[in-house]
């Protein structure tokens, strides 16, 4: 094949520092995401494993390893399976192949489908990090679990923020926060959770969705109490009370 794709990269222009990416249809009528880069563009499948292969018959690398592991376990028993530097570099392969889908997913606020792809990464770690050979392997299942469990939370928090939900957004930040930090104890790295930049992003980020979200009547009416009793406003303060006192009452009785 001799296909020039000028044409192309010339009805999309490359900005420099700026990731650009598009849905479009493709020829066979399913959707595919592109991402334009210096040299050219990428593009890749919408679902299943992003460049449309099929690995020894199943969607994906992880797919296979995973029963080629439950089946060598049922024959030799719990803890006989391990896999090699090559079976991890092909995995590897595989988990930047999701990254990039995953950026684009970001990109296009397709949030739900940054998560999976998210996950898929997260247990592609899992999977080396347990049964590499190599502890060089086990080191780099180490090294990125951090920044993909940060893509995961990130990922969830938005979906719930883009719903207007941010108790949940707040509580899903705190939960990656917690898991990070655990994570990191666990592999005898304390030393980073004041350095960390994926930790240093998410306690900001809970910071900024913690001043910035809608208060509840409870906590304005909370709010407005405090300033009346600072400024001796003890009959306003006194009213406020009442409507505290009447608010609880009711969700009380919702509940009951």
């Amino acid at each position: 094949m001799e296909r020039d794709i000028g044409p192309i990269l010339g009805d999309w222009k490359y900005a420099p520092g700026e990731l650009s990416v598009r849905k479009i249809r493709g020829g066979n009528g399913s959707d595919k995401l592109q991402i334009r880069m210096d040299l050219g563009l990428m593009q890749l499948e919408w679902r299943g494993r992003p460049d449309a292969l099929r690995p020894h018959g199943y969607v994906s690398l992880l797919d296979y390893y995973c029963q080629k592991r439950r089946e060598w376990e049922k024959e030799h028993g719990p803890g006989t399976f391990s896999l090699s530097h090559e079976d991890c570099s092909e995995l590897a392969q595989e988990a930047m192949k999701y990254y990039w889908r995953r950026i684009g997913f970001f990109e296009l606020k397709e949030y739900e489908r940054a998560e999976e792809d998210a996950v898929h990464n997260l247990a592609i770690l899992d999977l080396c990090y347990e049964y590499a050979e190599e502890d060089e392997d086990r080191q780099l299942a180490e090294q990125y679990r951090v920044f993909v469990t940060a893509h995961r939370v990130q990922a969830r928090a938005l979906a719930c923020l883009e719903a207007e939900n941010y108790a949940e957004a707040l509580a899903e930040i705190r939960r990656g926060i917690v898991e990070i930090e655990g994570f990191l104890a666990k592999i005898g790295q304390l030393d980073q959770l004041d350095e960390c930049p994926e930790l240093l992003f998410l306690r900001e980020w809970e910071s900024e969705v913690e001043s910035t979200r809608p208060r509840t009547l409870r906590e304005r009416l909370t709010a407005d109490l405090q300033a009346a009793v600072e400024a001796e406003r003890f009959e306003l303060a006194a009213s406020l009370r009442d409507r505290l006192r009447s608010l609880e009452t009711e969700q009380t009785g919702r509940l009951s």
